[in-house]
């Protein structure tokens, strides 16, 4: 490793096409990779530049030279958020070398080394990211058989970006001789690959297709849990040897907090078979949400927990909520407030058939929220927080409150919210129909967005054209304030006749002399755009946009945005689409938001807490 050292260092400063190597940044089985500023262009990127000196034959490098070029040729067919572009490729001074962005938040290594075991919503979210890039390169043909938290970085805007395809295989290519060398490299002692991540397929020379990137995602699903990887050894042949013929340990050992299901997934994932495993990333990435999530709704509070009684209770033998168990008070109806969370409801003959006990326990509380916790979620809501003043680019900037609804409107029914899409903390607030029924006083609208309660959607519509315009959820009941970080989820559909784009703010600076605040804007199509808004002018900049999951052609779609830190993600249908990172608003409001021209339905709308 000397020779290579040596190396490395001499290249400080020397210049290679129009880029100026800066600093070595690391190496890798492949070469070494710098800081660089590129003069045309003029920017600063990361140069991969491929080192003679890492092989004792000049027919080695030779062999690598074609994987190092077809690196360049994989990469650049293709084109997905998850996935690292390439800028440039060139060879000069017997060296071979790639031009790609410089990503300087770290990579997945760097926060498994600092961290150690992950939070299961946040690994979620991981493995949903690095599974919609393998799939997209699957699709192209393309094997990564070097996946590993170390070519796992994060981009400025939170998302996670797959690298190095180096050692990719591409599907279908004509068999040569080079192509044998290659697959059975494990014979002669070389390793092709990172140890610790093989599939016993690399490990032992058989022929590999994308289950390989499946057992190795599995790898990284086992570490992000634990801490640590399944399979270690003296010698990297000694760990080759393991993932061929050892079962993983047991989470029972390493993390008590991995629920069995999760466990499942991940066993499948590293089935030593390929036929045993999961068919596509994808199908892993969603058998893990459906095993995390099935989890958190098991082990979540109810509002039930929350009013426990003096004397023991037992258990109701259905996942209801104190709300599902209510009736409704004679002349009361408007002093009751939606308090449902997301969990199975019991058939309303189910309902009727509950023990005596539990109907006198339930009309004690009953008495128990009139009497004493409608002082908290239901005196007078207050109007004081709306904004006002002057006009802007969205609802933030206007102070008008929802006028009085007509004889018609419906009262906001007593219906739980459906299972949250995402991961989860606790519940904290949520309106079948927003702005609407007995939620009316917590929200503010612009004069241009004319608003309709229906019997189970709110119907937003944008009569100014060419301003996106919406309405404000000033604070929680009781004049809680709305916290910093949560997960919004909400669920809209455009009618057929809408021809603007919607979406949501958050973090909303209010007042007569605030405009600021975020928001992601979508498109009918699943595009989507995520901007920061000038608090001063009202002028939104896109800080990322890219085309995302297609929407529900007919019925709704499931929106969420996890907002935490200065990182805001966005989901359809519980599907990762990205995100964008700015640190301008720590605080504020939240809001649903239509363009000129838009007509869009809004449902189902619930605020939770982070998961922990």
């Amino acid at each position: 490793m000397g020779d290579l050292d040596n190396t490395s260092n001499q290249l400080d400063g020397k210049t290679l096409g129009t880029c100026t190597l800066q600093r070595l940044l690391g190496r890798g089985g492949m070469g070494a990779v710098y800081l660089a500023q590129q003069s045309r262009p003029r920017r600063t990127v990361a140069v991969k530049v491929l080192l003679p000196e890492l092989f004792a034959h000049s027919t080695g490098f030779s062999e690598f030279l074609v994987r190092f070029r077809r690196e360049a040729d994989a990469i650049a067919a293709l084109d997905h958020i998850n996935i690292m572009p390439i800028y440039e490729y060139g060879e000069q001074d017997q060296l071979a070398y790639l031009v790609m962005p410089y990503l300087a938040d770290g990579t997945l290594r760097d926060i498994v080394a600092k961290r150690g075991k992950l939070p299961l919503g946040e690994v979620v979210s991981i493995v949903e990211q690095i599974a919609a890039a393998l799939d997209y390169a699957h699709r192209h043909g393309i094997i990564h058989r070097d996946l590993k938290p170390g070519n796992i970085l994060f981009h400025a805007d939170g998302r996670l970006v797959l690298t190095d395809f180096g050692i990719a295989k591409v599907l279908n290519e004509p068999a040569s001789a080079n192509v044998v060398a290659m697959q059975t490299l494990t014979t002669t002692g070389m390793i092709i690959g990172t140890p610790e991540y093989l599939s016993p397929e690399q490990a032992t020379g058989a022929p590999i297709d994308n289950r390989s990137d499946i057992y190795s995602l599995g790898i990284v699903l086992f570490q992000l849990l634990s801490g640590r990887v399944p399979f270690t050894g003296t010698t990297p042949v000694a760990v080759a040897i393991k993932h061929a013929t050892e079962q993983p340990p047991s989470f029972a050992q390493l993390n008590l907090d991995v629920p069995r299901g999760v466990e499942e997934v991940i066993l499948k994932a590293l089935a030593k078979k390929p036929e045993q495993r999961y068919a596509t990333a994808g199908d892993l990435a969603r058998a893990l949400r459906a095993a995390a999530t099935e989890a958190q709704i098991s082990n979540a509070p109810t509002f039930m927990a929350a009013v426990k009684p003096v004397a023991k209770v037992a258990p109701l033998a259905t996942a209801e909520t104190l709300v599902d168990t209510m009736l409704p008070v004679q002349g009361k109806k408007s002093d009751v407030p939606t308090l449902a969370v997301g969990t199975n409801q019991p058939s309303r003959r189910q309902r009727s058939r509950l023990p005596l006990r539990v109907a006198l326990f339930s009309g004690i509380v009953v008495v128990l929220l009139i009497l004493g916790v409608s002082a908290l979620y239901l005196h007078g809501f207050p109007g004081g927080n709306q904004p006002s003043g002057s006009t802007g680019t969205h609802a933030a900037t206007t102070a008008t409150t929802v006028p009085e609804r007509t004889a018609t409107t419906v009262t906001q029914p007593q219906t739980a919210l459906p299972r949250p899409s995402v991961p989860v903390g606790k519940f904290l607030y949520g309106s079948t129909l927003p702005v609407c029924g007995t939620q009316t006083s917590l929200w503010s609208t612009n004069p241009s967005v004319q608003v309709t309660c229906g019997t189970t959607e709110t119907q937003l519509t944008n009569k100014n054209a060419g301003q996106v315009e919406g309405v404000i959820l000033n604070n929680f009941p009781g004049s809680v304030a709305i916290p910093n970080d949560y997960v919004l989820e909400v669920q809209v559909e455009p009618v057929s006749a809408s021809s603007g784009t919607f979406g949501i703010f958050f973090r909303t600076q209010t007042g007569a002399n605030h405009q600021g605040g975020f928001s992601f804007i979508i498109q009918p199509s699943g595009f989507w755009n995520g901007n920061s808004i000038d608090d001063a002018t009202g002028q939104a900049t896109s800080l990322f946009g890219v085309q995302g999951t297609a929407l529900n052609s007919s019925g709704f779609t499931t929106i969420d945005i996890v907002v935490q830190g200065d990182t805001y993600r966005l989901y359809f249908n519980g599907v990762r689409q990205g995100g964008i990172s700015d640190a301008n608003y720590s605080r504020g409001n939240l809001g649903l938001a239509v363009d000129g021209g838009a007509d869009v339905l809004f449902k189902n709308l619930a605020i939770y807490s982070l998961p922990s």
